[in-house]
């Protein structure tokens, strides 16, 4: 298993995790661009696919011309269908890396897209997307790279829970037995709270709550880490439970994780 830095997770994986999470982005704002266009919006995000952009912009324009709402359907039809291996990539990629080589085909054809149009017209109007596109590349070129480690590290099943402290006989003075986190108690459920994400891992319902001004990381029932503060930012809520290392994060960029021994469970995007 990979070395794994002091945030939890190995390079491999973070790198991993970053092409997925960048994957998903360019998805999410390459929607928002197609439905700004086909409104008649000319705002634009460059983080973003653009051929599922221009198609819905051509699909605009033709229906201006000729009023007909066909031409403007047939479009934007064109841009989900644009779309929609980027998202196949971005679900089946969490499991299997191969799917990051699709994304990474869809992603050379789109930059090649956006450097025609650059050298059809005024270049420095396409600079800011084509660097952001060669970023793009290059952070799949990396994920894909790093994807044989990860899924590895991904699919190693957990050790089991060490006995308890007292349970341990200690024939080494160098073993280091780390104690579990005690329990805050259980959490005040009579606060309106949400939960930002929820999961099942080895047994245990791991929760990250929300409530005003206060972050709060739950497993089974029980209150075990909290964040005071009302604007979140990135944070890290840890816990030692039976043994294993628990993990929520809020990552720049609003990606939301947990991770069990370093190793990713689960994770979502938040928007707000």
């Amino acid at each position: 298993m990979g070395k794994r830095n002091m945030a939890g997770a190995s390079p491999a994986m973070r790198r991993y995790q970053s092409a997925r999470s960048n994957l998903l982005l360019v998805l999410i704002f390459g929607a928002v661009n197609m439905v700004m266009a086909s409104v008649g919006s000319y705002t634009y995000f460059v983080f973003s696919d653009y051929g599922a952009y221009l198609l819905a912009l051509i699909g605009r324009e033709l229906y201006e011309l000729s009023g007909n709402i066909v031409y403007l359907l047939i479009c934007l039809g064109g841009a989900v269908l644009v779309l929609l291996p980027i998202l196949l990539s971005w679900i089946f990629s969490k499991k299997h890396r191969g799917w990051l080589v699709v994304a990474l085909v869809m992603l050379l054809v789109d930059t090649g897209l956006v450097v025609y149009d650059a050298l059809s017209g005024e270049m420095i109007n396409f600079l800011v997307d084509i660097l952001f596109h060669i970023w793009l590349v290059a952070s799949m070129i990396l994920g894909i790279s790093s994807g044989k480690q990860a899924m590895a590290e991904q699919e190693e099943p957990s050790a089991p829970a060490p006995r308890a402290v007292e349970d341990v006989e200690f024939r080494d003075a160098s073993i280091v037995v780390q104690p579990n986190t005690p329990s805050l108690g259980m959490p005040q459920e009579e606060r309106k709270f949400r939960v930002l994400l929820s999961t099942q891992h080895g047994g245990d319902t791991i929760e990250v709550r929300r409530s005003y001004g206060l972050t709060e990381l739950v497993v089974n029932g029980k209150l075990y880490a909290q964040r005071e503060g009302v604007m979140e930012g990135a944070y890290t809520l840890s816990a030692r439970v039976s043994g294993k290392l628990i993990e929520a994060k809020q990552l720049p960029g609003g990606l939301l994780t947990i991770e069990v021994d370093g190793v990713l469970v689960d994770e979502k995007l938040r928007l707000i």
